[in-house]
């Protein structure tokens, strides 16, 4: 007699239950697969958003907009202390194609060449940060001069239409006078 923990099913039904082991064991490794798959182009989608100069000639042409920004600035005869951040910016992005072009790749060394990568991303992406920070204190600063600019204009209308109003009232008073 059997005991209820030694239950035999026939042979047929051991295949059929392995196979369905099989199927859903297949199953979750693809859906993990697919969700990996998913997870990691989702973070790597986030990682473009966030920083959008992900190639040195990007963070180049980044710092060259902010070169021209701030010689336009100094052209127009406005004192600005950007000039220095911008030749730190353009030091180090020097420094980060100067690690660049004396890595080499070989498949011998195929750690050290990607290791040496991350890190060359690591500083283009600390780099376009510093340059991200610069490009809004630029920002900062036109939007200032901007606004300094126009509450002058419109204290000078005022002061205009004010001083002709009280000409305009001194004559009318004259006039009334003789």
């Amino acid at each position: 007699m059997n005991t209820p923990t030694e239950i035999k099913l026939p042979t047929a039904h051991v295949s059929l239950l392995s196979q369905l082991d099989d199927t859903q064991s297949g199953t979750v490794s693809t859906v993990a697969y697919y969700t990996l798959v998913v997870l990691v182009m989702l973070s790597l989608w986030l990682f473009h958003l966030r920083y959008p100069c992900l190639t040195l000639s990007g963070l180049k042409n980044f710092v060259d907009m902010l070169d021209d920004m701030v010689q336009t600035r100094i052209d127009r005869g406005e004192t600005t202390n950007f000039r220095d951040s911008v030749d730190r910016l353009q030091r180090q992005i020097n420094d980060i194609d100067h690690e660049q072009s004396t890595v080499i790749f070989r498949w011998s060394s195929v750690h050290k060449y990607l290791c040496s990568s991350v890190i060359t991303l690591w500083n283009i992406a600390k780099c376009y940060d510093k340059a991200r920070v610069l490009h809004v204190s630029i920002l900062e600063a036109i939007t200032n001069e901007r606004r300094a600019f126009e509450y002058f204009r419109d204290n000078y209308c005022r002061n205009l239409n004010f001083e002709g109003n009280r000409r305009r009232f001194r004559d009318e008073e004259a006039n009334d006078m003789v």
